[in-house]
């Protein structure tokens, strides 16, 4: 039962996947080597070399694809190139708490995979735990610690076999260590952390925020983590950075809205697409 509900899973990703080739590239594949998944407030800046290709598919117009139902998630994919380097661009994600499903937080995964895709570059929105981090820094995505109370890779998600992914190594440290490089160069406020995720979609209370501190964070979201875990299942690389929208004073912590994180989100934006287009071009 459990093989037979991933080889199900495993079959929408195949048609939805044969869907965006044959609209983008006349059912070319591999379609891209690299997947860029951008969220909160982070969607609008990233340019590509699109030439005739650049059209947007939504995702509620590919076969089985949720569709985000958070405001400032698109929904959409995107082919291009980035330098001589083919990417696609996935514009907005669906968080856990929209659905309690991770069998469709991760299935944008499957199908990037079976679009060629073996580097991810994954882009989020994150309140600070550390008390040196300031509003709008980027935050390179070193280790994380899953508070989700879910994975991935239970049950019917994957493959019985295959399953017990090692994650001591989850981020690529090359890329990282690349991104950082390049974002001292230009001059970018970019740290090292460990991200905690959790399920929302309330945000943390007082005592919350202090035992994730405690227990080893430097900031606190509500995506990322568990398209990681899938992702490093599927045989991918991957690189994450969450852009800091707000620092919580654990003392006496004050109240924090979408729109803001929304707005420091696109603010910070620019900065981020330079640092990925150029890791991209460098790498790929």
């Amino acid at each position: 039962m459990v093989l037979h509900y991933e080889q199900e899973l495993e079959e929408r990703a195949e048609e939805a996947a044969s869907f965006i080739a044959e609209k983008l590239v006349e059912n070319h594949r591999p379609l891209a080597e690299w997947a860029i998944i951008l969220g909160s407030g982070l969607q609008d800046p990233l340019y590509l070399d699109v030439g005739s290709e650049g059209e947007e598919i939504e995702f509620r117009k590919v076969p089985h694809m949720p569709f985000p139902s958070v405001q400032g998630h698109r929904g959409t994919f995107q082919y291009g190139k980035i330098g001589h380097a083919e990417v696609m661009v996935q514009r907005g994600r669906v968080h856990y708490y929209e659905n309690g499903s991770l069998e469709q937080v991760t299935f944008s995964l499957r199908v990037l995979r079976k679009l060629g895709v073996d580097k991810a570059v994954m882009a989020n929105a994150a309140g600070a735990l550390n008390p040196t981090y300031e509003k709008g820094y980027l935050m390179l995505v070193r280790d994380h610690i899953n508070l989700l109370g879910d994975n991935p890779l239970i049950g019917g998600r994957a493959d019985p076999q295959n399953r017990f992914v090692e994650l001591s190594s989850a981020y690529d440290e090359e890329m990282g260590d690349l991104a950082l490089s390049l974002a001292q160069m230009l001059g970018a406020k970019m740290v090292e952390g460990v991200l905690v995720c959790v399920s929302g979609p309330s945000y943390e209370t007082g005592a919350e925020l202090r035992f994730l501190r405690v227990i080893g964070g430097d900031a606190v979201t509500m995506s990322v983590v568990p398209e990681v875990i899938f992702a490093r299942y599927l045989g991918m690389r991957v690189m994450a950075v969450s852009c800091i929208t707000n620092v919580w004073d654990l003392r006496r912590p004050y109240p924090i809205s979408h729109e803001e994180v929304l707005q420091t989100a696109q603010s910070q934006a620019p900065v981020l697409e330079r640092i990925v287009r150029q890791v991209i071009e460098e790498m790929g």
